[in-house]
């Protein structure tokens, strides 16, 4: 890979090994991830210790299309990596030695491995027309562009064999401004599930880290698609960006079978992209292939790398997806560009983040009004701002997200995460908790995509509510699988032990997902703390966030706080809280839960009439969650009151007709 002009196949230099014929750094033996192109400079260096390799070598061996700004930036971050990789510091060098504007110098000493291979530019160039002809014709092979960005040892396995074997011309050209090459069988390493990993961003320039990461996001859409193949959810590939861990420690903490990693950038209106897929138990590279096209035709350029993908893995293509279809349709760059931009906030639902989200998908949507995917994010990006930023005015976000998700929809009738969008809408207050149609949605989107985690989170979400604990437990496994570290989820595992009465093992599931949502975590917690007779833990835990957000926007703990008041038998204390919960709750999609901790509260003081208010009130706001009724110990005050008796046969006869229609 690194040595394109043939150099040394190995080396060794202090306690690292560097094997180029596959692309591998070891130290004592073990891989040290390290991109593309550091390994190519590296390779360089190595081709002649002691001496300067300028940085005009570099820039012509490596960077040729690139501009000097582009190329500047983009050498510094290749030796910054490099020196990361091998412990090494600029103030004290132990490998590699800077010379300022000029270039760098290895100065280590290199116990050279295999002999050099000077033939391999020249084997390279002989089998080239070969290459060209065998893959695509005479006319095909004199409009062939090999992409500048090449390295030799992803291929050197295939150089290297053909040589000896003399059957140079089995090698095949690639096209799509790229070439790629296959070192195994994927039949061989049958591949189950798969993760793409953050994509490095190659420009040089940190402000076009969004450009990588949203690569990495359309690849992992893309693949998710595939029927047959588990595709981890970006959410918890993301958590490795900039990871130095083994790529076989990272599939085993993810749960899969191979990984997609690589590269890219974009300069002048060109995207360069180095993709590789790799069986992880084995640290063995199946596949690599180098992209480069126009920005103008980038979601094409994705869709093809991963149909590319799609076959080497030996699974159906994804050409035959409406959703696919739609995605590679030409989108305006620029409105690309600014989804983008936005992705990173869409999902979230701070103020500031859903001001920036709906800014640049406005944005979007009105520089290219066939945006499918854009009016998809847009309507979660609306959702958010009116279910928990200005709960006052949700009715005008929710119509705002109804018009974007239904827009969506008119643009691509197969885009699941537009369904996912429209279910989040249907299952609210404004629409008075449609669980049959949100769960449609929901379905229909798992059928068009079935690696759509958030389908099924959502799913287990309106299960948990209803009180199939069973089912909600089956989703939930399913978006786990799928995205393992994505805190919401198993923030969600946690509840729905916690509906079951599990408290310790809802408290263990809890444990690490506080930042999905503080103050709710912090409530429900503090629920199961109370249920294991553990009441000071809740009320110092209950404190200590409300110390740091006093204004308790929702009333969550205001309300946990009149639950241990009145646990507790001070009367006074609990009324009080109750009466600020509700008002702080009012418009919440939320209120339901501080409904029922209210009816809870009174239950325990046993005012049986405001309990059973709160408690109906809490049931038909979308929380109708009859085995938790059933057998919460905090409503035991009212097992023996008629009117309960009656609301717990109404309870009943609903959670009957869901576990028959849901």
């Amino acid at each position: 890979m690194p040595n394109p002009d043939g150099s040394t196949q190995s080396a060794r230099f202090g306690p690292f090994e560097v094997d180029f014929r596959a692309g591998e750094l070891l130290k004592n033996g073990r891989r040290i991830r390290l991109q593309d192109q550091p390994l190519q400079v590296l390779g360089m260096l190595l081709k002649q210790p002691g001496e300067m390799v300028t940085r005009e070598d570099l820039r012509q061996k490596l960077w040729p299309t690139d501009t000097f700004v582009d190329f500047d930036h983009g050498l510094n971050n290749a030796i910054n990596r490099l020196r990361d990789a091998l412990n090494d510091s600029t103030e004290a060098p132990r490998f590699i030695e800077t010379l300022p504007r000029r270039g760098y110098r290895f100065i280590a000493e290199v116990d050279g491995g295999a002999s050099t291979v000077p033939e391999a530019a020249a084997l390279k160039d002989s089998i080239a027309a070969v290459e060209i002809a065998s893959a695509v014709g005479a006319q095909g092979a004199a409009a062939a562009k090999p992409s500048p960005a090449l390295s030799l040892s992803r291929a050197g396995k295939f150089w290297l064999a053909a040589a000896g074997a003399g059957i140079a011309a089995a090698v095949i050209l690639a096209l799509y401004f790229g070439r790629e090459w296959r070192f195994g069988s994927s039949a061989a390493m049958k591949i189950h599930s798969l993760a793409v990993l953050p994509l490095d961003n190659l420009s040089g320039d940190p402000s076009q880290e969004y450009f990588a990461d949203g690569m990495t996001d359309a690849l992992t859409t893309y693949l998710a698609q595939m029927h047959g193949v588990r595709v981890i959810s970006r959410t918890s590939a993301m958590h490795y960006k900039g990871s130095k861990k083994a790529l076989p420690e990272i599939a085993k903490e993810l749960g899969v079978d191979a990984v997609v990693e690589g590269s890219a950038s974009r300069s002048n209106g060109v995207v360069h992209v180095n993709a590789q897929l790799i069986y992880a138990p084995g640290d063995s590279h199946i596949w690599a292939r180098s992209y480069e096209g126009a920005t103008s035709n980038l979601s094409a350029m994705e869709s093809e790398i991963a149909n590319d993908l799609a076959r080497k893995i030996g699974v159906e293509t994804l050409s035959g997806s409406s959703n696919h279809l739609s995605r590679a349709a030409a989108v305006n760059p620029e409105a690309y560009d600014l989804y983008l931009r936005a992705e990173p906030y869409y999902g979230l639902g701070t103020p500031e983040a859903t001001d920036r989200a709906i800014r640049l998908l406005e944005k979007s949507v009105a520089i290219d009004p066939k945006f499918a995917v854009a009016y998809a994010a847009l309507a979660t990006a609306y959702r958010n701002r009116g279910f928990g930023v200005e709960p006052e005015t949700s009715d005008e976000w929710i119509e705002k997200a109804t018009v974007a998700a239904r827009e969506a929809l008119l643009l691509d009738p197969n885009l699941a995460e537009a369904y996912v969008s429209r279910g989040y809408l249907l299952w609210s207050r404004s629409n008075n908790w449609a669980h049959e149609r949100a769960v449609a949605e929901y379905r229909h989107a798992l059928s068009l995509n079935p690696n759509l985690a958030e389908a099924h989170h959502q799913l287990a979400n309106v299960y948990n509510h209803v009180g199939l604990l069973d089912k909600a437990e089956g989703e939930i496994q399913k978006a786990v699988e799928l995205d393992p570290l994505n805190t919401g989820i198993r923030f969600r595992v946690g509840i729905n032990l916690l509906y079951r009465g599990k408290y310790e093992d809802s408290l263990a599931a809890i444990r690490d997902s506080e930042k999905f949502n503080p103050p709710f975590w912090a409530f429900q917690s503090s629920f199961a703390l109370q249920h294991l007779g553990r009441p000071d833990e809740a009320q110092k835990r209950v404190d200590s966030l409300l110390a740091e957000k006093p204004e308790d926007r929702g009333g969550s703990l205001t309300a946990m706080q009149a639950l241990l008041a009145a646990e507790a038998g001070d009367t006074h204390t609990a009324e009080a809280k109750i009466r600020d919960a509700l008002a702080k709750g009012k418009g919440f999609q939320h209120f339901h839960h501080i409904a029922y901790a209210v009816g809870s509260s009174y239950a325990l003081l046993n005012r049986r009439e405001q309990a059973l208010r709160y408690l109906q009130m809490a049931a038909d706001d979308g929380f109708p969650c009859y085995p938790l009724f059933e057998h919460d110990s905090n409503l035991d005050h009212l097992r023996n009151d008629p009117r309960f008796l009656r609301f717990m046969e109404e309870q009943k006869r609903q959670w009957g007709y869901f576990q028959a229609h849901l």
